[in-house]
C-alpha cells in the first residue's frame, strides 16, 4: 500500500515532466503565391526557422508556445500552441496578403475594332494621384510640403522658408513621421507577450522602450531586414540599458 501511494505522485510528476519537453510539430503554410520563404519564431524559446521552398517547416514546441508567423509578404499571424495541436501533431496556417498593392482599376470597355479602340483609350499623368511608377517609397505629406517650398526654380519661395521657419518645422516633422513608423513596425515584428513576459515590461511601456532603442545607430537597418529573431537578441540586450535609463 505505502508502495501504490509513493508511486502515484511519481507518474503525476513524470507525466508532468513530459508535458513541458519540446517535441517537434510539423507544419505547412497554406497561401497563393509564397514568393519568399517565411520566418516562424517561438517566442518564448526564442527560437526561429524559415520554412522550405514548398512552404513546410518543423519547429520544437511545447503547450502554450506562442508561435509568430512573419513575413514582409502576409500579414502577422500568431497561434497559440495548444494541447490539440499537440496531440495532432501537424498543423495547418493560413496566411492573408498583406494589402500593399493598389487593385487593378479598368479604364475603358474595348469594342473589338483595334484602331479604334487605340484612339479612345484613357491617359492620366500619375502624379495627379501622387502614384509615382518608381519602386521608392512615396513621399509622405510633409516631404512634399518641403518640396513645394524649396523648388530649385523658385528661390523666393525657399527663401522665405528659410525665413519664416517652415523648412526647419518640415524637416523636424518629416523626421518624427519616419521615426514613428519604423517604432510601429518594430512593434508589429514581434507579439506583446515578447516585451511582456520576456522583457518584463508593462505594456504602457513597450513603445517608449522601442523609441529609446531606435536612438541607436543599427536600429533602423535591424528593424528593415524584417527578421523578428534578429530584432529580439538586439531588445533583449537592451533592456538592462532601459531599466537603468528610467531609474536614474
Amino acid at each position: 500500500m505505502r508502495k501504490s501511494f509513493f508511486l502515484i505522485p511519481l507518474l503525476f510528476a513524470s507525466s508532468q515532466l513530459f508535458s513541458q519537453e519540446r517535441i517537434i510539430l510539423k507544419g505547412k503554410i497554406l497561401a497563393d503565391s509564397i514568393e519568399a520563404p517565411i520566418h516562424i519564431i517561438n517566442v518564448k524559446a526564442e527560437k526561429g526557422i524559415v520554412t522550405d521552398a514548398n512552404a513546410v517547416f518543423a519547429i520544437e514546441v511545447k503547450e502554450q508556445d506562442l508561435l509568430l508567423f512573419s513575413s514582409v509578404q502576409f500579414q502577422k499571424k500568431e497561434i497559440l500552441v495548444t494541447p490539440e495541436i499537440l496531440e495532432s501533431g501537424v498543423l495547418e496556417v493560413e496566411l492573408k496578403k498583406e494589402l500593399t498593392e493598389l487593385e487593378e482599376v479598368r479604364l475603358h470597355e474595348f469594342s473589338g475594332n483595334l484602331s479604334k479602340d487605340i484612339e479612345g483609350i484613357e491617359t492620366f499623368d500619375p502624379r495627379i494621384i501622387g502614384f509615382v511608377l518608381s519602386d521608392k517609397e512615396p513621399l509622405i505629406i510633409e516631404e512634399r510640403k518641403l518640396f513645394a517650398i524649396t523648388r530649385p526654380d523658385d528661390p523666393v519661395g525657399t527663401l522665405y522658408g528659410i525665413i519664416s521657419g517652415q523648412k526647419k518645422m518640415y524637416e523636424k516633422a518629416i523626421k518624427n513621421s519616419k521615426l514613428s513608423a519604423l517604432v510601429s513596425k518594430a512593434r508589429e515584428l514581434m507579439p506583446d507577450e515578447f516585451y511582456t513576459e520576456t522583457l518584463k515590461l508593462k505594456e504602457i511601456k513597450i513603445m517608449d522602450f522601442l523609441y529609446y532603442c531606435s536612438q541607436k545607430p543599427n536600429f533602423k537597418e535591424l528593424v528593415n531586414k524584417n527578421d523578428p529573431l534578429i530584432l529580439m537578441e538586439f531588445v533583449k540586450g537592451m533592456i538592462f540599458e532601459y531599466n537603468e535609463f528610467t531609474q536614474d
